[in-house]
């Protein structure tokens, strides 16, 4: 059933700390790793802060041409990186969304896990974590049991590095990407800064959250612990 969702009517905080709370890690060693992680943040623990509702209203008539996503389900509650996450174990929203290409783009359960990135066309943070992953999945670093989906959000004229399919395609990014000119999937999924992660299962909930930029040994981090969930 479609439901509409609520849009955040305050200020997003930066989130310079990441939680990963993900259940079943058979590994001991990636269970250290990701102990380290939660003590220290990812990579630079850098993240920019997404606007505020006022800002980004003004921001939705010069968004571009590209349609909104529909999404269905519950909305997960706002990440704030502190305390368990309520999120875990809620069933992600489906998402049904317009690309930058001519291929639609669908979050949903579908028996693979997936890692579902967020990002911002005038986030700095981005803006280094684009080209880092690119060049892992260039040199084979793609998982081929494990969906990697971005999202592109916060879309504004207004800001630097627009058109964010101008952007993407300077970084030759492959990953498949979903336009969300007007916040509706980055509200639906509880977004409180950039780059944000949101870690599903293979059977469509929620095992984790995260903030942050992260490094590729974050993230085969990531992706070892949902092979195991």
């Amino acid at each position: 059933m479609t439901r509409s969702m609520r849009r955040d009517p305050g200020p997003r905080n930066s989130m310079p700390r990441w939680l990963l709370p993900l259940a079943g890690v058979a590994i001991v060693l990636a269970a250290a790793v990701a102990a380290i992680l939660l003590t220290q943040g990812p990579g630079t623990g850098g993240s920019s802060v997404r606007p505020s509702q006022a800002v980004r209203s003004s921001a939705a008539s010069s968004t571009g041409p590209w349609a909104p996503a529909v999404v269905e389900g519950t909305a997960l509650p706002r990440f704030t990186g502190s305390g368990s996450d309520p999120a875990v174990g809620m069933a992600a929203p489906v998402v049904r969304g317009a690309s930058f290409s001519a291929a639609p783009v669908t979050i949903a359960a579908d028996g693979r896990p997936k890692v579902v990135l967020f990002l911002a066309h005038w986030c700095p943070h981005c803006q280094r974590e684009v080209p880092l992953i690119q060049a892992w999945l260039n040199g084979g670093g793609a998982p081929s049991d494990v969906d990697l989906v971005s999202v592109v959000t916060s879309i504004s004229a207004d800001a630097p590095n627009y058109p964010p399919d101008a952007w993407l395609k300077r970084e030759g990014w492959t990953v498949p990407v979903i336009a969300d000119p007007t916040g509706t999937v980055a509200d639906a999924y509880g977004l409180p800064a950039f780059p944000y992660w949101v870690l599903i299962d293979k059977a469509g909930k929620v095992q984790g959250r995260l903030v942050g930029e992260l490094t590729i040994a974050d993230l085969q981090v990531v992706i070892g612990q949902l092979r195991g969930s």
